[in-house]
């Protein structure tokens, strides 16, 4: 360990564009898709702002249980469904999926379509029903 402290030391001008460079690229994939948000924040964007609550998992597991308000668009299927939410551009949406994965390449798309603003819950449906919030079952 002692002889790469000192590499780096010795080759600082490589060390620091690579560190920095790694930390541009961890900042740029945690903000992948959207900010990730909690469930209290989730719950004041949806009463207070209006967003628009997108549930990422598929057809089972939404009719298992998901949050009030969540329309169903599944992960696998979204590319196909995706001009139907072109009414809701101009309101924040967020994204809901198992556990927060698959969330960001949907946000992704959907920035690249020019949505407003988009949002991912952290952790996904799996914090939600940690944390006791409710859901509704079809």
């Amino acid at each position: 360990m002692l002889e790469f402290n000192l590499f780096l030391i010795d080759y600082w001008y490589f060390s620091v564009p690579l560190f920095f460079f790694l930390f541009l690229f961890a900042y740029s994939e945690m903000n992948k898709g959207g900010k990730k948000i909690e469930p209290n924040e989730l719950t004041r964007l949806v009463n207070k702002e209006n967003a628009i609550l997108i549930d990422l998992r598929k057809k089972e597991d939404y009719e298992n249980g998901h949050i009030m308000t969540a329309l169903n668009y599944p992960h696998q299927e979204f590319d196909n469904q995706m001009h139907e939410l072109n009414k809701f551009k101009e309101r924040p949406i967020i994204l809901v999926c198992d556990m927060g994965r698959n969330s960001a390449n949907i946000g992704e798309k959907l920035k690249k379509a020019e949505f407003k603003e988009t949002f991912r819950l952290n952790g996904g449906m799996m914090t939600w029903t940690q944390e006791n919030l409710p859901v509704i079952q079809k």
